[in-house]
C-alpha cells in the first residue's frame, strides 16, 4: 500500500463518524426504525453495531501492536442485536462512542512508522496480518454501513 493510498484510509476513518451522523440527521424515531427495504437491520440497530465493531476493532488494533495473538471471537450478530437491546436503544450514545474509538484509534495510527504499519501481525489460524489491513477492513466496514443506513432510510444508495 502506498503511503498516499494509506492516507486517504486514515482521512476516510477518522471522518466516518461525521458521515455516520450525518447519514442520520434528522431521521424521525420512525424512520431509524422503520423496517429496511429488504431483510435486514433498522438504521437504529446498524448504528448500534458500528458502535459495537468500533469497541472490538480498537481492542483489536492495540492487540496487534502489543504482538498478542488476536482472536476472532465468534458472535451471531443478530443474536447481539437482541441481547443487547440494540433495537430500542437510543442511538446518541453510540454516535458518541463511535466518535471517541475511531479518534483513538486514529490517533495510534497517526503516531505508527512506516515498519509499525506493515509489520506481520499474529492472526488466527496461523495467519498474519498488518495494520495497514486493519486500517482497509476497518474503513470500508464502517462505509459500508453508513450506506445501509441510507438504503433503510430511504431505499436508495
Amino acid at each position: 500500500m502506498t503511503n498516499e493510498v494509506r492516507a486517504g484510509l486514515l482521512s476516510s476513518y477518522r471522518a466516518s463518524p461525521q458521515r455516520l451522523r450525518d447519514s442520520v440527521s434528522g431521521a424521525s424515531m420512525a424512520q431509524l426504525d422503520g423496517a429496511p427495504p429488504e431483510p435486514g437491520w433498522t438504521a437504529r440497530t446498524i448504528v448500534h453495531h458500528i458502535s459495537d465493531i468500533a469497541v472490538m476493532g480498537g481492542l483489536r488494533l492495540r492487540l496487534m501492536l502489543l504482538d498478542i495473538e488476536v482472536e476472532l471471537w465468534p458472535t451471531d450478530q443478530d443474536a447481539m442485536q437482541v441481547r443487547l437491546g440494540n433495537d430500542r436503544r437510543a442511538i446518541t450514545p453510540a454516535l458518541k462512542a463511535v466518535d471517541g474509538l475511531v479518534d483513538s484509534a486514529a490517533s495510534i495510527l497517526e503516531s505508527l512508522s512506516e515498519e509499525e504499519w506493515t509489520q506481520p501481525r499474529p492472526y488466527p489460524g496461523n495467519q498474519s496480518t498488518t495494520v495497514e489491513q486493519w486500517l482497509e477492513n476497518n474503513a470500508r466496514h464502517i462505509d459500508g454501513h453508513i450506506e445501509q443506513i441510507r438504503y433503510a432510510l430511504t431505499g436508495t444508495c
